[in-house]
């Protein structure tokens, strides 16, 4: 196993482990790491696993919907063919940081690879979950585009099928 994959998993089982002990702004850092780990790792489960039932069910629906599209139109690009939009812009990160983070929210800073100076930041909004974690609640992206995860999704669903 690599070191980045122990890394990545040792982020999730954090994020998804009780948090006796830990304070807001450092389980907070952790759901934020294990976003970015993720997201470098174009591993859309993983960050799902880190967000609100809510959430989560709003991306099922999605997923249902694009079998159903595909299915409507073979041989066409699905409305997921890029997958999730957990980030503002498509480009690969080469890095992902936490900054600025706490109890309600944290914000990532990107690098897109081969172009460190075209950084991006995206916000994770932060709720307590029903089993007490904090969980992602919506991504907002960054400000140039305007956009939110929710609302992304929002469009995708009532997108002509």
């Amino acid at each position: 196993m690599t070191i980045f994959r122990c890394s990545l998993l040792a982020c999730g089982l954090l994020a998804g482990c009780a948090t006796a002990g830990l304070t807001g702004q450092e389980e907070a850092a952790a759901v934020a790491t294990g976003f970015c780990a993720a997201v470098k790792a174009f591993r859309e489960d993983e960050a799902e696993r880190l967000m609100t039932a809510g959430l989560r069910a709003r991306i099922a629906e999605l997923r249902r919907f694009d079998a159903e599209w595909q299915q409507r139109n073979p041989g066409e690009k699905p409305p997921l063919g890029n997958g999730l939009m957990l980030k503002a812009w498509q480009d690969s990160p080469e890095s992902c940081t936490p900054e600025q983070v706490s109890a309600s929210g944290a914000v990532l800073l990107y690098a897109p690879a081969g172009a460190p100076a075209d950084v991006w930041r995206d916000r994770l909004v932060l709720v307590r979950g029903a089993d007490g974690r904090l969980q992602v609640a919506d991504i907002v992206y960054d400000p140039r585009t305007g956009g939110k995860f929710t609302r992304w999704l929002r469009e995708m669903l009532d997108s002509p099928g």
